[in-house]
């Protein structure tokens, strides 16, 4: 069963020059931040959260889960066979700024550029429970991405002069590109709980007498199973 949000948080770490706020409350700033951001005050919270909840929902059903959404909790408590309740306890988009760096060896000298580009970086707070379990049935996971304007360039040469350029163009984040990642990042932490199952089960079940050492990857394109580091959430409390 999905347990759903209805708020995203929304945090501008950019540096805004506001006029004077004196007297103003917290949440008076914050909102004032928001309203001065450059991609947060665009961002719809529906649209966002039905995008990530009905990726969710899909990827899950691909991996082999029935899934339940809250309307049918009433006869989903009473079920007997092993399942599980994941909760979407937090979201959160941050913009930012991000340093873009870029360089090129020519005729034996290195030629740097560096930009400074526009950045969101969604963190996600996830709590996945057994029914009817104990604290010992409930994970607590984190994850962050962060996605930021594309940059096309490359260093030009002056055959003329022997001057060398950088000549870039920005290819721009906008609402459109936000909600295709949102629905990414749902596909992609419905396989991260897929794998946290997974490998709780080896570990589970590996020899007493052998070293566990991977952490593996569900590959369901491919139906591979792949050594990973990084394909993971961060456990905050198991």
């Amino acid at each position: 069963m999905i347990l759903p949000i209805d708020y995203l948080f929304k945090t501008n770490l950019k540096t805004v020059d506001l006029e004077d706020t004196t007297g103003f409350s917290e949440w008076e700033i914050d909102s004032a931040m928001i309203a001065n951001s450059l991609i947060l005050k665009d961002i719809s919270d529906s649209i966002f959260l039905e995008t990530f909840i009905n990726s969710l929902i899909m990827e899950f059903d691909k991996l082999g889960f029935k899934v339940y959404t809250e309307n049918y909790i009433d006869s989903f408590l009473f079920f007997q066979t092993p399942a599980y309740i994941f909760n979407i306890a937090q979201l959160e988009i941050e913009e930012h700024s991000f340093e873009f760096e870029d360089s090129e060896l020519i005729r034996g000298t290195e030629y740097y550029k560096k930009l400074q580009l526009n950045a969101l970086t969604i963190n996600s707070w996830l709590e996945i429970s057994t029914l009817n379990g104990d604290d010992d049935g409930r994970w607590l996971f984190f994850a962050d991405e962060t996605i930021a304007d594309i940059v096309d360039g490359y260093f030009g040469e002056n055959l003329f002069t022997g001057g060398v350029k950088y000549n870039y163009r920005i290819i721009e984040m906008d609402e459109e590109i936000i909600y295709r990642y949102c629905e990414l990042l749902g596909r992609r932490y419905a396989g991260y709980t897929y794998d946290y199952m997974m490998n709780e089960y080896i570990r589970q079940n590996f020899p007493s007498n052998k070293k566990l050492r991977f952490y593996m990857h569900y590959n369901r394109a491919n139906k591979t199973l792949d050594p990973t580091e990084e394909d993971r959430f961060e456990i905050i409390k198991e």
